[in-house]
């Protein structure tokens, strides 16, 4: 007699989801009771299998929790490692903090022993607390040994040294560019800082322009930090000279300075007070009036050098010329001699 073969059981929809969670979690459960048939690995074993990771899973409370889930779940294997992988990926602290900052903290915590960071991450410290600090010489920013340990720290967990974002190192140091006493005690910008303030410093007395000490500091700032760069400033300075000299706009602008375009009149004042005429500042009311007249119908209008002699002659200094004073006895000479008390030569 042949025995009546047996009906397959359905299996239920509990059966099936337990088939589903052994299947993604990569374990065995022969019952389909969502109990790991074979005996499961401790927290230390499933530790020691995602070891690169211990850093991160001590360190980071979200991080934990997944890992405390891999461990109940027994994810093993190549599959397990990948699901933990890509949990980690799905949690808020990875999706809130860039690949610099992911890598720089692997970097600090997966090597660290005793609570001491490896000496791989040591060195990069090393090497980033050097690239802050040269840069803040080459800058002329003033760091404290405190300011140069959380910049370097910033320039790793920030990527500061990767292509294309040192910007970023120098907007940060751009705060801390300021004014410093020299050797002999004058305050002066460092580094390129203090080149750009010469060269504006130069173009702006030579154009008859004076400026606070702010408004070249914020220049070094601006510059430094890359917003804007020098050609800006020195434009913006001859832009405001041509407005200051209009008679000579055009020439300022196309890069001539006051100072070049004035030097006839400065020869001439320094000729006639007999002074020297590197005393002689483009700021001298003299000069002013003379390179910011208007004709008759309003139009700029540089001052002839014959009226500018004319004007100078009236200045009390010039009494006391030896110029003056030859003109003074030339003249009574000839007045004494139309009244016949000298004789002529």
């Amino acid at each position: 007699m042949v025995a009546p073969r047996k009906t397959p059981q359905r299996m239920t929809a509990k059966q099936q989801q337990a088939k589903r969670d052994a299947k993604a979690g990569g374990y065995i459960d022969k019952n389909l009771d969502g109990v790991v048939d074979v005996d499961p690995l401790s927290r230390e074993e499933m530790a020691a299998q995602y070891q690169s990771a211990l850093g991160l899973i001590y360190s980071v409370p979200e991080i934990t929790d997944i890992f405390d889930k891999a461990v109940k779940q027994q994810w093993v294997g190549a599959d397990g490692q990948a699901k933990f992988n890509a949990a980690v990926q799905n949690s808020n602290w990875y999706r809130t903090n860039n690949s610099y900052f992911r890598t720089a903290w692997a970097s600090e915590h997966f090597g660290m022993k005793d609570g001491q960071p490896s000496a791989d991450w040591q060195t990069s410290v090393d090497a980033a607390h050097q690239a802050v600090q040269n840069r803040a010489n080459q800058i002329g920013s003033d760091l404290s040994p405190e300011e140069v340990n959380a910049l370097s720290r910033r320039y790793l967990y920030e990527g500061w040294g990767e292509q294309g974002r040192g910007n970023l190192l120098d907007q940060a140091l751009s705060e801390e560019i300021t004014y410093l006493p020299d050797g002999r005690g004058v305050a002066s910008m460092k580094g390129s800082s203090g080149n750009l303030y010469d060269d504006l410093k130069a173009v702006a007395t030579a154009n008859g322009m004076n400026y606070s000490d702010n408004y070249y500091l914020s220049a070094a700032k601006s510059v430094a930090s890359q917003l804007t760069t020098t050609d800006d400033w020195l434009r913006d300075i001859r832009e405001q000279a041509a407005g200051m000299f209009p008679v000579y706009a055009d020439k300022i602008s196309k890069g001539v300075n006051v100072s070049d375009l004035a030097s006839n009149y400065v020869n001439t004042m320094a000729q006639e007070l007999e002074i020297d005429p590197n005393t002689i500042s483009l700021n001298d009311p003299y000069i002013r009036s003379a390179l910011t007249g208007n004709d008759q119908n309003g139009a700029p209008v540089a001052m002839s050098l014959w009226d500018f002699q004319r004007k100078l002659r009236d200045d009390p200094r010039w009494m006391n010329t030896n110029k003056a004073q030859n003109d003074v006895t030339s003249a009574a000479g000839k007045i004494m001699q139309m009244f016949g008390l000298m004789g002529r030569g």
